[in-house]
């Protein structure tokens, strides 16, 4: 089976804030840059060290912002889908899944898994687009094909008084 790759979908807003925080590191670094360089004599500190651990917290701040934006999503492998969140994978194999269920008015995909011997099940939802999700359904009921997939209505929300 081949390879296939899915992005995660963390919603717009969430996409927006963690772009703003990008721009807002980056923005920092140049404020840094600028006051160690002394080019403007203005923004020169002469409290070198404080402005270096500035400039080495935004950078580290932009390059786990930008990795989360644009290193996050799914894998699904021969024998096992990989979540991967910035520098940070799961892995889970297909074997280990035990059902399929999927929210019938949004899409959302949750697998229910155990590792052999292990203790209670884990559920996983999949963070993914509405497109990408009925990709992702149809891979993951070919690659577990002796996995239920159940579909799902949310109760309705208890209107507040």
């Amino acid at each position: 089976m081949e390879t296939v790759r899915f992005r995660m979908f963390f919603g717009w807003i969430k996409t927006a804030l963690i772009g703003v925080i990008i721009l807002a590191g980056a923005a920092i670094i140049a404020l840094d840059a600028v006051m160690l360089s002394g080019v403007v004599p203005a923004f020169t500190t002469a409290n070198t060290a404080v402005a270096a651990t500035s400039l080495a917290a935004a950078a580290l701040i932009d390059i786990f912002a930008a990795a989360l934006l644009f290193f996050s999503g799914y894998t699904l492998k021969e024998d096992a889908v990989c979540s991967r969140m910035a520098f940070f994978v799961d892995r889970v194999a297909y074997r280990d899944i035990r059902r399929i269920s999927v929210n019938a008015e949004t899409g959302e995909i949750f697998a229910a898994w155990c590792k052999e011997g292990a203790g209670p099940e884990t559920v996983t939802r999949f963070n993914l687009n509405a497109k990408d999700a009925k990709a992702m359904l149809a891979e993951l009921e070919r690659r577990c094909d002796d996995v239920t997939v159940d579909f799902f209505t949310p109760p309705e929300k208890k209107k507040k008084k």
